[in-house]
């Protein structure tokens, strides 16, 4: 009796451990990592690890090609027959081979203590909810909309959007009441936290967390230790920490873009700053092919970061302000990037409240926009509504930054039938500003005209 116990119970744990193993090996084909990476490696700044030559052969295997994920799986699967078992299977010698099980578990286990993934530590724990999605393609202007379909987010609780004096109220409440209505304040939990930034030249902090609810792997955060508005706008010490981040993903042969969402109609859910990091195909997102296929007017043969221009996807039906940047090298320090991304942000920004200022149904309060950022391009987009109405629903949908890099993300077929029957021009359109871009940059018509003054005249 006590040899048939004995029995049940490591066949239990067999087939337990086994079932798991096919598990992290499906996940493990999607966020592929090598778990020992750290041996032996090498943390640059900026960079992040890299890791030794010594290692290069499981990095081959496990993140360029997964076969160890492979392998594991089909170990897995194999014990799983023979401890089922399967009807092939039972009463077999194969059945009956209790060194056939050792070797498989052998196996097994060693394969599988390669991979692992901090992403699936978070989603295993149930610190980070991950909601599964596909990809519709919906061509318009000569642009391949993404329009992503992602039905539970309909049960995903709803975050008040940030207001322009976020700030002062949240100042005005007892410190339990501040902590409990921030999200990004610490203590961070353990899962999310990736790790800690800081700007040498301003003594900024900055914490790097992972997207509690992402609708694609690896969404993470640049989040501000300080409360600071997320509606107000980049400053340097941000955007140096954005492309240095950028370019540490470059480096590890990983494309990521960075978004925000300033204001209050911008689609932003909290109102603690932070700027949103997604990773993308190789080619960037669609509105990034669009922008790169621009064919850029050059007087003379060399052209300067101070003589470069923004300008416009003209195609697009609504305001938009892109500024083409020069190679980025990896090598660059925190002050060589500043003095190469902070003028042409602010350039593009004094575009966005000049347009702003072009609209005399602009509502009060501060302006919202959305900034897209790339290694190749920077765009504004300046914002008038957070929300369009959907005419085949009557729903409101919620547009953000990703919805004018070409990344709409809905949550029902009803919308999905909407979105694409309306056209993704008409939603953008109806949520941005008309375009003044060529008075702008022609310098004819650099502020609205006062029309008080005008009248008076």
């Amino acid at each position: 009796m006590g040899n048939l116990v004995w029995h049940d119970l490591s066949r239990f744990v067999s087939l337990s451990a086994s079932v798991y193993a096919v598990w992290a090996s499906f996940w493990g084909m999607f966020f592929r990592k090598f778990f020992w990476d750290f041996v032996g490696g090498i943390l640059r700044n900026p960079g992040g690890l890299q890791p030794s030559p010594k290692v290069h052969i499981f990095i081959m295997l496990i993140v360029k090609i997964p076969v160890v994920q492979i392998l594991t799986m089909v170990s897995g699967f194999m014990l799983i027959a023979l401890e089922y078992p399967l009807p092939l299977f039972k009463g077999s010698i194969l059945h009956r081979s209790i060194p056939l099980r050792i070797v498989l578990l052998t196996i097994q286990s060693f394969l599988a203590v390669l991979f692992y993934q901090a992403f699936d530590t978070a989603l295993a724990s149930g610190d980070l909810f991950f909601f599964q999605s596909e990809i519709h393609q919906h061509e318009e202007a000569g642009v391949e909309f993404e329009i992503r379909l992602c039905p539970a987010l309909q049960k995903k609780p709803i975050e008040p959007a940030p207001t322009a004096n976020a700030g002062v109220a949240l100042t005005n409440q007892p410190v339990e009441v501040i902590k409990k209505a921030d999200p990004f304040a610490p203590p961070y939990v353990p899962n999310l936290h990736v790790g800690d930034l800081r700007d040498e030249d301003s003594s900024g902090d900055y914490v790097v967390l992972l997207n509690k609810f992402c609708v694609v792997p690896h969404h993470f955060l640049l989040v501000t230790k300080e409360f600071r508005s997320q509606t107000s706008p980049l400053i340097p010490p941000d955007l140096v920490q954005v492309y240095l981040l950028l370019l540490a993903a470059r480096q590890a042969n990983k494309h990521y873009i960075a978004f925000y969402n300033c204001g209050p109609n911008s689609g932003a859910s909290q109102s603690h700053k932070h700027i949103q990091f997604i990773e993308v195909e190789d080619d960037g997102p669609p509105i990034e092919r669009l922008a790169r296929a621009a064919k850029l007017e050059v007087q003379g043969k060399t052209v300067s970061l101070e003589t470069k221009k923004p300008f416009s996807l003209t195609s697009m039906p609504y305001a938009n302000h892109v500024f083409r940047l020069p190679i980025l090298s990896p090598r660059a320090t925190p002050a060589q990037l500043e003095k190469i991304v902070f003028p042409p942000f602010l350039s593009l920004l004094d575009l966005v409240i000049s347009t702003v200022r072009h609209d005399p149904d602009y509502p009060p309060g501060t302006p919202s926009y959305n900034a897209i950022l790339t290694l190749e391009h920077m765009h504004l987009i300046p914002r008038k509504q957070e929300t369009h109405t959907l005419t085949g629903t009557g729903e409101k949908l919620s547009v953000n930054s990703l919805g004018f890099a070409g990344m709409l993300l809905v949550k029902s077929e009803e919308e999905l039938a909407a979105v694409k029957a309306e056209g993704m021009g008409t939603i953008l359109g109806g949520v941005g500003l008309g375009s003044v871009h060529d008075l702008q940059v022609a310098g004819t018509s650099l502020e609205a005209p006062d029309v008080d003054n005008e009248e008076d005249m």
